[in-house]
C-alpha cells in the first residue's frame, strides 16, 4: 500500500482518479464523483449553449482524439486506453458510491481515501459566479505553461 503521508494533495487526487477509473470505468468514475459535487445553474436550459448540437459521431471522435493525445503527451493523467469498463448503468448510486470508496481505500488506504474525499467537502459561495475572480481568465497556453512549470519543479525535487 502507498504511504500517502508523503504525497501531495494533487498526487492523491491523481491516484484516486486512476483507482476509480480502473474499478468503475470512466462512466462510473464520473458518476461517483458527481454524487459529491454540487453544481448551480440550469443545465436543462443551458445545455445547448454549453455543448452545441454535436452528433454522437463527433462526440466519440473528440473523446477518442483526446484520449490519444493524453496517452501520447502525459505521464500525469491516467492512461485511459488501458482502463477496463464495467456497466454502471444497472447500478444504483449507493452501489457506485460503495464500489468507489472500496476502490479508493484499496488503492490509497483509509487515510488516502479520506484525503481524496476532502476535495468534495462542501464549501460556501457560488463557484460558478466567482470562478473568474478566483482563477482569472487564463488562456489554454497559460494553463499548459503552468503545468509544464510544475512538472519541471517536480523533476528537480526527484
Amino acid at each position: 500500500m502507498i504511504d500517502v503521508s508523503k504525497l501531495t494533495q494533487a498526487q492523491i487526487e491523481q491516484l484516486g482518479i486512476e483507482a476509480l477509473a480502473k474499478a468503475l470505468g470512466p462512466a462510473g468514475m464520473g458518476l461517483f464523483m458527481h454524487q459529491f459535487e454540487k453544481g448551480s445553474g440550469d443545465y436543462t436550459r443551458d445545455r445547448d449553449e454549453i455543448l452545441g448540437n454535436s452528433t454522437l459521431e463527433e462526440i466519440f471522435a473528440r473523446i477518442k482524439q483526446r484520449r490519444i493525445s493524453q496517452v501520447e503527451s502525459s505521464d500525469v493523467l491516467p492512461k485511459v486506453t488501458s482502463i477496463k469498463t464495467i456497466d454502471v448503468s444497472q447500478l444504483a448510486p449507493a452501489q457506485i458510491r460503495l464500489l468507489g470508496i472500496e476502490a479508493l481505500t484499496k488503492a490509497l488506504g483509509y487515510a488516502g481515501m479520506a484525503r481524496f474525499m476532502q476535495q468534495f467537502e462542501m464549501g460556501s459561495g457560488d463557484y460558478t459566479r466567482d470562478k473568474n475572480q478566483i482563477l482569472g481568465d487564463p488562456t489554454v497556453e497559460e494553463i499548459f505553461a503552468e503545468i509544464e512549470q510544475m512538472r519541471q519543479e517536480q523533476q528537480k525535487k526527484a
